[in-house]
């Protein structure tokens, strides 16, 4: 059997990243036109290298590790004319609510709208820190024959540094008292699945129903992708009473107590 060189390596990389980062084997086989069985040989040692990670999919699949996306994303023209990306998840609250604000949430055709950061209630009890969302969306739902619903929708942010399923378990804690609940992670598509817990935060998502979001730019909403929609369902009536109550915003509260009336 033809031996693993440095250029078959090279030569399987480059094939995965002219296919965006991550590929089906059967697919990538065919574009490199090898043998299956040595094809399997490179695929394994390039594992063991940590240089790629096994993925799902029909036939399985491949991507490239974080570190290697990092070592072999060249920047482009266009790449390098975009604003850098805040690195602390802090920083993102603002250009990511106002998104929310002016265009993401129209996706559910909510009226009378209203959009705060949650993410701070100062020394108030409020259950513990997994019931403060970073971001809050509450909006009504208007019927033809049926009577007008309060709606909300929590956005649980992390940063591209923190790619971890502790952002999934904060979002199925918000759920308790939300109509939705979402995880926006701020980064591309490509580094979220050469991250090392990409596949469990699916699988979690998944079996709790939270919507996951990537945003490459907070600012621009055409960067963004919905990787899950969040599954609406009605919240316990008390913890979403509790939940409205906790509110930081007290303008947010007594525009809220009018959609009552």
């Amino acid at each position: 059997m033809e031996r693993i060189t440095a250029k078959r390596r090279d030569e399987f990389i480059a094939a995965l990243e002219e296919a965006g980062g991550s590929s089906g084997n059967g697919a990538l086989r065919r574009a490199l036109d090898w043998n299956e069985e040595f094809y399997w040989k490179v695929q394994g040692h390039l594992i063991e290298q940590g240089l790629i990670v096994a993925g799902r999919g029909k036939g399985g699949s491949v991507r490239l590790t974080e570190a290697q996306v990092a070592m072999s994303d060249e920047p482009t023209e266009a790449a390098m004319e975009l604003p850098a990306v805040p690195a602390k998840e802090r920083d993102l609250y603002a250009d990511l609510k106002a998104t929310i604000e002016t265009k993401w949430i129209n996706r559910f055709a909510l009226d009378d709208v209203l959009v705060d950061e949650t993410h701070s209630r100062g020394s108030r009890n409020t259950g513990g820190t997994f019931t403060r969302p970073d971001i809050t969306a509450a909006g009504v739902r208007r019927y033809v024959y049926l009577p007008k619903r309060l709606e909300i929708v929590t956005f649980e942010v992390k940063p591209a540094s923190n790619l971890s399923v502790m952002g999934v378990l904060e979002a199925i804690a918000h759920r308790e008292a939300a109509h939705r609940a979402y995880v926006i992670f701020a980064t591309s598509r490509a580094k979220f699945e050469a991250s090392t817990e990409s596949e469990r935060i699916l699988e979690l998502s998944q079996k709790y129903g939270i919507g996951l979001l990537l945003s490459e730019q907070p600012k621009n909403v055409e960067t963004w992708e919905v990787l899950l929609d969040a599954v609406r369902h009605e919240p316990d009536p008390s913890r979403l009473d509790r939940f409205l109550i906790d509110l930081p915003n007290e303008l947010m509260k007594k525009q809220l107590s009018k959609w009552k009336e």
